[in-house]
């Protein structure tokens, strides 16, 4: 009878383990679903925060790892916001968040994206580069690279109006590094970003003089370390933004962190702000109609992924 039990037990494990598979896998072209003439700064769009943190290892995974999904995984489960954090090493770019190699080089995460667009060219992704050492010299490094890696059609023209025509089957980089003058640079660099703080008063600005409007928060820790107030201002800070923007004018683009942390080394807490924020941003989903822009995160659940894709459909 005890054999019977557990021979059933796994038949309904495994009845259920393709279903839930496959949910993920349909996120792999949700975009094209939208509508052309939307522009991409009314598009809800689901985006992870030190994307690359995947293949951190012991011993600084715990303080240093902010996604369990490869980049590959990310997209199919739906991610379209990928945070991209190259560090010149040794002539090469690798990713890394701080101290903490992420065993990928930007060059092999470009590649990736590339060709989830090419195998999905209704869709489009944006993604934030961040030098994370070397100096200027990464800086114009990160520019060259992503000109030699992904072909010049691929790259998205930003202007402030930018519709999901006009995206669909290409990249668009915004930077939070200036380049050198001289520099070619794809996409768009941020002005005013609000370094662990929110504002509304940030841009969005290209080589070739288009620019708008960016709301951004990244309050990303407290300097007190007190979990339950760094918590309560967080999520006060990430729904001020939420409640505003789908009421906002239509070229004000939204980057609006759930991401954030509290402690430090081997005390940093991640995981359980993340656990935190990320339910609250749920259950506001499931009673909350229009855009909310781009919202990285750290840990996203697929639950969650979808509820912001949802938005949009």
């Amino acid at each position: 009878m005890f054999a019977i039990t557990r021979i059933r037990r796994c038949i309904v494990l495994l009845t259920f383990l393709p279903l839930t598979f496959a949910a993920g896998a349909q996120n792999g072209n949700w975009m094209a679903a939208l509508s052309d003439t939307v522009k991409v700064c009314r598009v809800s769009i689901p985006g992870t925060h030190d994307s690359g943190t995947a293949g951190v290892r012991f011993p600084m995974k715990h303080y240093a790892r902010t996604q369990t999904m490869s980049l590959a995984e990310q997209w199919d489960a739906g991610i379209r916001f990928f945070d991209l954090r190259p560090k010149l090493e040794g002539g090469e770019l690798k990713i890394y968040h701080g101290p903490a190699n992420c065993h990928i080089t930007f060059n092999e995460a470009l590649l990736i994206l590339k060709q989830k667009l090419v195998e999905n060219p209704t869709e489009f992704c944006i993604v934030m580069t961040n030098s994370a050492g070397g100096g200027q010299t990464a800086v114009d490094m990160t520019m060259e690279q992503i000109c030699s890696v992904i072909p010049a059609d691929m790259l998205a023209d930003f202007k402030a109006d930018l519709t999901v025509a006009d995206a669909r089957g290409r990249i668009l980089f915004i930077h939070r590094n200036t380049p050198s003058a001289g520099v070619d640079y794809p996409g768009v660099v941020t002005r005013g970003w609000p370094g662990n703080a929110a504002s509304r008063r940030a841009r969005l600005a290209s080589s070739s003089d288009e620019s708008a409007v960016l709301w951004a928060q990244d309050y990303f820790t407290s300097g007190n370390n007190d979990k339950d107030a760094y918590l309560t201002g967080k999520w006060n800070n990430l729904y001020s933004l939420l409640s505003a923007f789908p009421e906002s004018d239509n070229g004000i683009w939204c980057i609006n962190h759930t991401s954030g942390y509290i402690g430090t080394g081997i005390k940093t807490n991640i995981k359980r702000c993340s656990d935190t924020i990320n339910k609250q941003l749920l259950d506001y989903l499931k009673t909350h109609n229009g855009p909310i822009g781009i919202i990285p995160m750290d840990f996203p659940g697929q639950e969650l992924i979808d509820a912001i894709i949802r938005t949009n459909l």
